[in-house]
């Protein structure tokens, strides 16, 4: 077969197949016109010329959003749809600049088959709606984040100091011990019966903890000698100074050009403050020490040796202690103004046992096949984490168990906010006496 009998034979098969997809009828068919007699005259390249400068029809708004491409395949000219893909572009330019090779020929401006290809295809895009997936069907792992909160915890530690501010013999090296199962504080009083320290240093300890694969490393200071003279006028001052020292000493890491990754945390974040077993009420030396104190610390107020009064004699110093605080607004923790709504139950039945009646000791008893820890009298044994003699197990699930890192949150959230604030707006660029940031100067 000729060349000519070829080109003539895919004209008619092309010509053909726009017919049938056009219609075959002049009156119900949509070509008309010059494109009609185009088609008629059986010219594939004049048609496709004549469609390129056409402009495109839009479909109207219910036409199905179908996309289809008359692509000329192999050498029969069998024109076919073919869905509309961004990436089979180049193979349809391909295979119709190769059909029309010869047909370019006889023709002295040959038309463009990509560019009429291209400007034949619909322009019309098919909305594809995301599909909603339930969240029992797919977890992103959010649940996950704890676990790595905790993996870094781990390899940091904690941190927490503690304050113990009292008179000498109430026992605070004794209850800071039994709290940590630990020889945290050496004792004031030796065996020999030496006189106690009566300085108003501050003695610092420090002592690292673990248990089950955590660590806590474990600051105390202790304040021996305070309010055992016979004038202890502003006996309250070591406790403040070191307070703000600390306070200052973070704030100036925190500013610092080149400060560490982490910074070490020095603040208190507790004070126990031991009140004598009087069973009357707070002295005068207590309301003014604790006035000074509970604006730049949490204070968890104790009664000392709990076990020289009655039950009757307990539960009516403890309110004789309620009302003395609430009467000169002094704030204890745990702080009903900032309590979680998830947390106020808890925080309530703590807030009626202030001030904490208990008991600490270091002596091992045998009580029933257990080992406990107690004080033997000589009515009996005193267990010491026996919630019916007295509150230590409590205390010690309110200042470890359950709210040591709220005592550590509130402590740089509250009172070294209250601090840096201050500090900044007095000092103005210029650096002041510490003396002058004390509660007792203000």
């Amino acid at each position: 077969m000729s060349a000519e009998g070829g080109r003539s034979s895919s004209t008619r098969h092309a010509v053909h197949e726009l017919t049938r997809q056009f219609g075959r009828e002049p009156t119900n068919s949509p070509v008309s016109g010059p494109l009609a007699n185009l088609i008629h005259q059986k010219s594939l390249p004049k048609i496709l010329s004549h469609i390129a400068k056409t402009p495109p029809v839009t479909a109207p708004p219910d036409v199905e959003n179908v996309n289809h491409s008359f692509i000329p395949t192999g050498n029969g000219g069998v024109v076919k749809p073919y869905p509309a893909d961004p990436d089979d572009t180049k193979t349809q330019e391909v295979m119709v600049d190769q059909t029309s090779a010869s047909e370019s020929e006889s023709d002295e401006s040959p038309p463009n088959p990509v560019t009429s290809i291209a400007q034949i295809r619909p322009t019309l895009r098919q909305s594809v709606q995301p599909s909603k997936i339930e969240s029992s069907e797919y977890v992103i792992g959010l649940d996950q984040i704890q676990e790595q909160v905790r993996r870094l915890a781990l390899r940091r530690g904690f941190t927490l100091n503690i304050m113990v501010v009292g008179r000498s013999g109430l026992g605070k090296s004794t209850l800071i011990n039994t709290l940590f199962r630990s020889s945290v504080l050496p004792r004031t009083c030796t065996a020999s019966g030496s006189e106690p320290a009566k300085t108003t240093e501050i003695r610092t300890t420090q002592t690292a903890i673990h248990e089950n694969g955590v660590r806590l490393d474990l600051t105390v200071t202790d304040t021996p000698g305070f309010g055992d003279r016979i004038d202890n006028t502003n006996c309250w001052e070591p406790a403040l100074e070191y307070i703000n020292e600390q306070y200052e000493k973070y704030l100036i890491e925190e500013q610092s050009a080149e400060r560490t990754r982490w910074i070490h945390d020095t603040r208190v974040h507790c004070c126990l403050y031991f009140i004598p077993p009087t069973g009357h009420g707070l002295r005068p030396l207590d309301l003014e020490v604790l006035q000074r104190l509970h604006n730049v610390v949490n204070i968890i107020p104790v009664i000392a040796k709990a076990d020289t009064l009655t039950l009757e004699e307990r539960q009516e110093f403890k309110k004789n202690i309620q009302l003395d605080l609430a009467q000169h607004r002094i704030d204890v923790y745990p702080f009903a103004k900032y309590d979680h709504p998830d947390d106020f139950a808890v925080n309530e039945s703590y807030r009626k046992m202030v001030p904490f009646a208990v008991v600490g000791s270091e002596q091992v008893h045998n009580v029933m096949g257990q080992m406990v820890l107690g004080r033997q009298n000589g009515w009996g044994l005193v267990q010491v984490e026996d919630p019916g003699h007295c509150e230590f197990h409590h205390l010690r699930n309110l200042l470890i168990r359950n709210r040591m890192q709220d005592l550590i949150e509130l402590t740089s959230a509250i009172h070294y906010e209250a601090f840096r604030r201050r500090r900044l707006m007095e000092t103005n660029g210029t650096m002041i006496d510490m003396c002058s940031l004390n509660e007792s100067h203000i």
